[in-house]
C-alpha cells in the first residue's frame, strides 16, 4: 500500500460545531478554510498520513 499525505481544513457547521474537509494540497486546504463563507476565517489546517484509495483520500479527490 502506498502512503500519502492529505490536508484538512476546519469548516464552520453554523451551530457551534466544526467539521473537517479533506484536500490533496496544503494550499487548497488553506484557501478553502480562509473563505469567510466556508471555513472558520483563519488558518486551522493540518495534515495526516494515510494510504492511497482510503476513504479520506477518495473524499479529498472529490473536494478538488
Amino acid at each position: 500500500m502506498e502512503k500519502i499525505k492529505l490536508y484538512y481544513a476546519c469548516g464552520n457547521g453554523g451551530d457551534g460545531s466544526v467539521y473537517l474537509r479533506w484536500f490533496t494540497t496544503q494550499d487548497k486546504a488553506s484557501d478553502w478554510e480562509e473563505s469567510p463563507y466556508k471555513g472558520l476565517g483563519k488558518d486551522c489546517t493540518g495534515s495526516v498520513e494515510t494510504f492511497k484509495d482510503s476513504d479520506i483520500h477518495k473524499e479529498a479527490l472529490l473536494n478538488e
